[in-house]
């Protein structure tokens, strides 16, 4: 005799069991792109980090200010050359890559090591080292290149966006949108150290340091004025 069999009437214990396999199968299949072979791409859609908006300014910034200010996002990928080697730092998959050419001579990409949750600018220093802000995480990172190194890792609250190196005084400096702030970091030693902080113009998209005097230029992303600091 054939017994109608009620699924409802089964072990709770075995239905709760199914329903973990179903969940735990779909988030695998939705955890990955498609195809992808990318060990360093974490989601299906990358967006790089963008700079921090900037509060309200209270009070005058230090230096000189004039009038200006207009910023242009960069391109995902920015290209530099560390110790004498091609080096990429990817926006969009927050990490640095070591090029490399392959057996028919292009230039492709080798090694590559995660850069905190959304790097987005850096700078080579005299050491062989490419120094990273990660705006996203709030750290400035170190690597070095041949073999690829994290060497630093160091807690940059506020919204790090804009770097700079100063190689005369082994000073980075780095820009933090989220106070209105840029700070100079030694990063000589074993770990970078805080050497000066100042208030700046808005939105302190960008900065750059003269190598010669170690003055310090600060330009607003909206317009806010370029600063002229000499520490």
């Amino acid at each position: 005799m054939l017994v109608d069999h009620d699924v409802s009437q089964e072990d709770p214990i075995l239905r709760r069991l199914a329903a973990l396999i179903l969940t735990t199968a779909t988030l695998a299949a939705c955890g990955q792109s498609e195809g992808s072979q990318d060990p360093l791409q974490v989601a299906e859609t990358l967006e790089a980090a963008k700079p921090a908006h900037s509060p309200a300014q209270t009070g005058t910034p230090p230096g000189t200010i004039t009038p200006g200010g207009t910023f242009t996002e960069g391109d995902t990928t920015l290209k530099f050359q560390v110790n004498g080697r091609d080096v990429e730092l990817d926006r969009l998959r927050s990490a640095v890559f070591e090029m490399t050419k392959d057996d028919k001579g292009a230039e492709t990409r080798g090694t590559g090591l995660r850069a905190g949750d959304g790097a987005t600018n850096a700078v080579a220093d005299r050491y062989g080292r490419l120094l990273v802000v990660d705006t996203r995480g709030g750290e400035f990172m170190a690597f070095s290149i041949n073999p690829l190194i994290m060497r630093q890792r160091y807690p940059v609250p506020g919204g790090p966006y804009g770097i700079a190196y100063d190689a005369k005084r082994d000073i980075a400096w780095i820009t933090l949108t989220e106070r209105n702030e840029v700070v100079g970091l030694n990063v000589a030693g074993g770990e970078p150290t805080e050497k000066q902080r100042f208030s700046t113009v808005r939105q302190p998209n960008t900065v750059s340091v003269d190598q010669e005097s170690g003055r310090v230029t600060v330009t607003s992303g909206d317009n806010g004025g370029i600063q002229v600091i000499s520490p």
